[in-house]
């Protein structure tokens, strides 16, 4: 029996939630070493500093349920027996982080300079500006969809030209752009040189596909990109991953299921009409599985009425999502 239209709402909104809370944790067996106000003393190393500073926020009775639903197991064994609830996912990111400090793994000041590159140097402008050039210049869209062989000069010529060259051409033509003060409107490269040779982590294989008409197939696709295996993705396009990127649902139902992530996405953020028309002109819907060979960036269709816009005024219509494909732009 088909369900009725406020029995759909509700379970997009379940989903919704889920996709919301679901993200990476700590193991069963790391979780039950950790104590949420530093290193275990039981655990410890003999010597070692006692920790300076607790951890917050204090455990929820409440637990961690996100995988509940999905056969994952949302208590840990303690270990004096008996079962004990999972602290939230933020407490535990953080005692995990302070383990790694105090065992002199990672340098703290180097993991807030990364997070400071990511969240105001690089990231989703680095993207957006990337798709906007390519809404204005043929000859860059072409070559960042036809790497191998792409039509026009300077381009067509390029000793480097092959089946992954676009991260070479996103990077030419950002040298180039980062000479006209102002025009890119972040820092290109980066201050700290996280990107010496490539687009950083998780760049340098890097394919593009675009959404609209495609005339090889003279068909009309649209895009969506997922990691099936965990979260490979193209972080210093897009900025770091989406929790709900990582998550179990997406992972599995972007795969089963696209056209419905994609109208529970327009519905969250009040696109449902405008998707479901934009879903009955696609002729076929291609997910891309992102993984350690080769991740995937989506241009999006340029939105009608928008061809005298600037190029720096395109950018501000493109939004992360649109580039994964989860939003049309």
């Amino acid at each position: 029996m088909p369900r009725k239209p406020s029995e759909k709402s509700e379970l997009r909104q379940g989903r919704r939630e889920f996709l919301k809370s679901a993200g990476a944790g700590l193991t069963a067996s790391a979780a039950g070493m950790l104590g949420l106000n530093g290193i275990d003393p039981a655990n410890a190393e003999a010597g070692a500093p006692p920790r300076k500073d607790p951890i917050s926020p204090p455990p929820s009775t409440q637990g961690d349920t996100a995988r509940a639903d999905l056969g994952g197991r949302p208590i840990a064994d303690h270990p004096e027996g008996g079962e004990q609830i999972l602290a939230p996912l933020s407490a535990r990111v953080e005692a995990l982080v302070h383990l790694l400090e105090d065992k002199g793994v990672v340098n703290p000041a180097l993991v807030d300079q990364f997070v400071e590159t990511y969240n105001k140097q690089v990231g989703p402008y680095i993207g957006k500006a990337v798709v906007a050039h390519a809404w204005v210049d043929q000859k860059f869209r072409d070559a960042l969809l036809n790497p191998a062989a792409p039509r026009y000069e300077p381009y067509r010529s390029h000793p480097q030209r092959g089946p992954l060259a676009a991260t070479i051409y996103i990077r030419e033509w950002l040298d180039e752009a980062a000479r006209n003060p102002g025009f890119l409107g972040f820092q290109w490269p980066p201050a700290n040189g996280l990107f010496l040779t490539t687009l950083g982590p998780e760049g340098e294989q890097l394919r593009i596909v675009a959404n609209g008409w495609d005339h090889e197939s003279k068909i009309r696709v649209h895009n969506l990109v997922s990691c099936t295996l965990c979260s490979c993705y193209p972080q210093a396009l897009l900025g770091p991953q989406p929790v709900w990127y990582k998550s179990r649902q997406y992972r599995a139902r972007s795969q089963s299921a696209p056209r419905g992530v994609m109208l529970e996405f327009a519905e969250t953020n009040n696109e449902l009409a405008a998707v479901e028309e934009y879903l009955h002109g696609i002729d076929e819907l291609r997910v891309w599985d992102s993984n350690s060979e080769v991740r995937f960036l989506v241009l999006p269709e340029q939105p009608a009425g928008t061809e005298h816009l600037e190029e720096i005024e395109l950018r501000g219509l493109i939004t992360r999502d649109g580039m994964i494909g989860a939003r049309t732009v």
